[in-house]
């Protein structure tokens, strides 16, 4: 237990704490499974860490309506397996550490252990981790001088080098890069792959973080699919399963529109066609066109009450520029817009036009205009008859869950 102990405060002073209050993180050597039994025993006994998990809980009210699970046994597998992959990504890892690739497959094997949940406070609570993880970044300062040159990986370089920056020919350049691309990108190809795992092995404990990491340039490295690789209460799993929930639909979308609808709404449309080719069961194609429906829905009532908004500007470029010349990912996202539209009252709910105001009812009326276009037509058309093959007709109570709570957010 003294090694327990040991283990937690260095632990809770160097990484976990720094690492919930956005400072400086001190990455060790790999914890093993002593450093996760000592997170999972002390992650609410160390004062200083007990208290960086309460301020998650605050930050938590500004992203969802929602009071997450306290941060305790997934909280502290995530965060080991953080730690894991940050420690496993120094450039010399391999040297360090002889087969540094298992500390992360060992990793990979808690998260992949962690209850199958679609429970929303597990998964605010699960996203408050996983989501700084593909936020942190590393600076890594490389200094060249009339003699020589050196690199510091995560550390400052010795003021003695770069002293006398006139007389000594000194040049400085630092270089901010994401902790998940430098796992991706440096190492052996054996590590690599065991760090890749683990990426993903973490979102999909934490389907709420894929969602929010759409149009992320961490999600196209590591892949969007409509389907996760388990299944909830017998029934496959999606990201998108999240959107049950209204209050977390309502911060998806919130969320989503924020990233920029030209970069968040094309990935759902292009997993949609690609699931097409799979066993995706119906419930899931109808999530997702109904998604990228209420994405534009709600661009119209933003761009309806303060035009000219950040949100709304793919929903002006539709309406204002030559539609011939969008690229291929917004066309297929208009054009399940459009399937969506089309299916609206037989086999897809989308919310009731007559709740709308009227500027925003008139935008609508004008962005499907726009949709009749022979180039949306050639992807829009063909996806409306494979999902009318696919979808079964809609339950009567349909239009209370998914749909509506998209709209929330403009609507309330």
């Amino acid at each position: 237990m003294v090694k327990h102990a040991e283990i937690l405060a260095r632990f809770s002073a160097d990484f976990g704490v720094p690492f919930f209050t956005g400072k400086k993180c001190l990455v060790g050597s790999p914890l093993g499974k002593d450093g996760l039994l000592a997170i999972k025993n002390g992650l609410s006994v160390d004062t200083p860490l007990a208290d960086a998990c309460e301020q998650q809980i605050e930050q938590a009210a500004h992203f969802a309506d929602i009071s997450p699970a306290p941060l305790d046994e997934d909280a502290a597998t995530l965060l080991y397996a953080v730690h894991e992959l940050f420690a496993c990504t120094h450039p010399q890892a391999s040297a360090f550490y002889a087969r540094a690739h298992l500390f992360c497959r060992a990793a990979a094997q808690e998260v992949q252990s962690l209850p199958r949940t679609l429970d929303p406070r597990r998964l605010l609570t699960r996203h408050l981790v996983v989501d700084r993880a593909f936020a942190t970044t590393r600076t890594d300062v490389h200094v060249k001088w009339w003699t020589g040159s050196a690199s510091f990986y995560g550390e400052e370089a010795p003021k003695r080098l770069t002293a006398w920056p006139g007389v000594r020919r000194v040049r400085i350049d630092q270089r901010h890069t994401p902790m998940w691309k430098l796992a991706l990108a440096a190492g052996d190809e054996e590590l690599r792959v065991a760090r890749a795992a683990l990426l993903v092995a973490m979102l999909d404990a934490s389907p709420l973080t894929r969602l929010t990491l759409l149009g992320d340039p961490a999600l196209k490295a590591l892949g969007f699919s409509l389907l996760l690789p388990y299944k909830v209460g017998g029934k496959r799993a999606s990201p998108l399963d999240v959107l049950e929930d209204r209050r977390l639909a309502r911060a998806v979308v919130d969320h989503l529109l924020d990233r920029g609808m030209d970069l968040t709404g094309p990935p759902v449309a292009l997993a949609t066609l690609a699931a097409l080719r799979e066993q995706v069961p119906p419930s899931i194609l109808r999530r997702a066109v109904e998604l990228c429906a209420h994405l534009a829905l709600t661009a119209c009532l933003i761009e309806a009450d303060a035009p000219g908004s950040r949100e709304s500007k793919v929903l002006r470029a539709l309406l204002d520029d030559d539609v011939a010349e969008m690229n291929e990912a917004t066309r297929v996202f208009w054009a399940a817009v459009s399937a969506a539209h089309s299916l609206d009252g037989s086999l897809l709910a989308l919310p009731d036009l007559r709740d709308f105001p009227d500027k925003a009812a008139v935008l609508w009326a004008r962005a499907l205009d726009r949709l009749s276009h022979k180039r949306v037509n050639q992807v829009a058309e063909p996806l409306q008859r494979e999902l009318k093959r696919r979808l079964p007709m809609p339950e009567r109570d349909d239009a209370t869950t998914g749909p509506q709570a998209l709209t929330a957010r403009a609507t309330s």
